[in-house]
């Protein structure tokens, strides 16, 4: 059958026109032949339908409800990036390879977003412009890479080389987030009991005492105090918590001065310190390797590697080195002036492959240095969280203990 299609070569030129194929694969194994990339093809005489003859109602109220849970995981957004690849290289057109991965994905939000990715493309736009207008769910290092790889005609390479990134930044996460697991579940477990045993126990006991007229010492009086109060106005105390928990990560995540004092905390506190430079130079040489291995510049793969630090410090001192770079500074001389952020390893072999023309290895190998390193710092700090949490346990059902077992010990012996 006959198929209209719009192509693009390595030097991204654009082609339209009409063919004969036996299908879309066929048609796209074709023009890859002749140094063409397919990016929308249709039958020449399948009819449109109007948009508002083709979207159900329940299509329409399930893309609303979509809109309803507007996040994606980064593990979604990597098996994206790897199932792309593989259609496309496959010959799989792009937007029949968005269409059938619109099917496949259980986000109805992420479905929703490549929908609209797959409408784009067909409508004109490259991949790379349908995909920047989505800012929120694809990172600046998505976007360029996808940009390099549109200009290069190597869009399945560079969906190869984003996955890789974002399965091992997804690996480092889920290294982070299990050393805290164990933190997290203890702390919920004491505050619970703590809870019920203020709401509900320790009233009962109060009046026991009250009837007996037993005198109390000043920490049962205060643990007394706040268990009443708990029991008689806990609505006030849920609505006083919600207010703070909003506050804290208003402050703490929305505001500049906010991020940047914790980002202080996390950079000086023994505890955190270490890991937090292990993080982020694991991210800042992952980044850049991939970025660089896309065919990004050096100055624009900086800024775009920038964007992905979550640190305020590391994220300015990268976003500055632009500049400089531009001028024709080293990026390895760069760092080095800043120790406290960017251990002497990191400078060094940096140095050495600005030297030796292996730069972009240096920096793979740095990524896999520091994420072991991470992996090892955090099931240290988990070894050093356990003792430390076991400690505040012990102090609090210690002066618990001796705040309830005093005043029954004085009514044993009639003091």
């Amino acid at each position: 059958m006959e198929y209209e299609f719009r192509a693009v070569t390595k030097d991204g030129q654009r082609k339209e026109g009409a063919k004969e194929a036996v299908s879309q694969t066929d048609l796209a194994r074709g023009l890859r032949d002749e140094g063409y990339f397919l990016v929308w093809a249709k039958e020449k005489n399948a009819a449109s339908l109007p948009e508002s003859e083709t979207k159900s109602l329940w299509s329409k109220m399930e893309a609303s409800f979509g809109e309803l849970f507007k996040y994606v995981t980064l593990e979604e957004k990597m098996i994206f990036s790897r199932h792309l690849a593989l259609m496309i290289r496959a010959g799989f057109s792009l937007n029949k390879a968005l269409d059938t991965l619109v099917k496949q994905t259980k986000n109805k939000y992420f479905a929703f977003i490549i929908k609209d990715l797959a409408a784009q493309v067909s409508s004109g736009k490259t991949f790379h412009q349908a995909v920047s207008a989505h800012a929120n769910v694809f990172p600046p290092m998505f976007v360029n890479m996808v940009k390099v790889g549109e200009a290069s005609g190597k869009l399945h390479d560079t969906l190869v080389l984003v996955t890789l990134h974002l399965r091992r930044e997804y690996a480092l996460i889920r290294k982070i987030r299990g050393a805290m697991v164990y933190p997290i579940v203890i702390l919920t477990a004491m505050v619970g009991v703590g809870a019920v045993m203020m709401a509900f126990v320790l009233p009962q006991l109060s009046l026991t005492f009250s009837e007996l007229n037993v005198p109390l010492p000043v920490t049962t009086q205060v643990i007394f105090a706040v268990s009443n109060f708990l029991s008689q106005f806990w609505y006030l105390v849920l609505i006083i918590l919600a207010v703070f928990v909003f506050l804290c990560n208003f402050i703490f995540r929305k505001t500049e001065r906010g991020r940047i004092a914790v980002n202080y905390f996390l950079l000086k506190t023994p505890l955190f310190s270490d890991i937090t430079k292990k993080i982020n130079s694991a991210r800042f040489s992952r980044t850049l390797s991939s970025l660089i291995s896309g065919g990004v510049s050096l100055a624009e793969a900086v800024t775009i590697t920038s964007d992905t630090l979550t640190n305020h410090f590391y994220k300015k001192v990268v976003g500055d080195a632009k500049l400089e770079i531009e001028k024709g500074k080293k990026i390895s001389a760069l760092l080095a002036e800043h120790p406290d952020l960017f251990p002497p390893i990191v400078t060094e072999m940096m140095a050495v492959g600005e030297e030796t023309g292996s730069f972009t290895l240096m920096l793979k190998e740095l990524a896999k240095f520091f994420e072991s390193e991470v992996s090892v710092a955090t099931k240290s700090m988990s070894s050093v969280i356990e003792p430390v949490i076991m400690i505040v346990i012990g102090i609090v059902v210690g002066v618990f203990a001796l705040s309830i077992i005093q005043p029954i010990y004085s009514i044993g012996t009639g003091i």
